[in-house]
């Protein structure tokens, strides 16, 4: 059961205008690194909210983000931050991060909620949307000169 959060930048016509006119390459690396900043900072968020609330050891190491491959024509980019799907041996017995991680995020009947994930991010939007704005102002610039 994954939950998408998903969340619009609005007010940046300036930039949009200034990303048009780059070559295509360049504006999809200009969103890739601004979309990855921000998963960056969710990511980070999250491991530190692991390492408040519980010790998972090896669920805090495979949380990770990555870039989706979206449309060719599309000067748009999509990243994530999950937890990586390990499998690990712990005596005789299987151990898969991802599962665990889904154990924490959402809780059993037994054992209560550590929601990581989600509130690395709904702690962090504005923050997000901060590192993004000022990444792409900072690529297009350079790209401009």
């Amino acid at each position: 059961m994954a939950d998408t959060i998903t969340f619009r930048m609005d007010g940046l016509q300036e930039l949009g205008q200034r990303m048009r006119k780059l070559s295509e390459k360049v504006a999809k690396q200009a969103a890739g690194r601004a979309t990855g900043r921000a998963a960056a900072i969710v990511k980070k968020a999250a491991k530190n909210k692991l390492k408040q609330r519980i010790d998972t050891g090896l669920l805090e190491k495979n949380v990770i983000s990555k870039r989706i491959a979206k449309s060719k024509t599309q000067l748009t980019s999509e990243h994530i931050v999950t937890v990586k799907k390990e499998i690990y041996r712990r005596g005789g017995e299987r151990i898969a991060t991802r599962k665990v991680g889904a154990l924490v995020e959402f809780g059993t009947v037994k054992v209560p909620s550590v929601p990581f994930l989600r509130t690395g991010l709904l702690d962090n939007v504005e923050k997000c949307k901060d590192a993004m704005k000022k990444t792409l102002e900072r690529v297009i610039t350079k790209a401009e000169k």
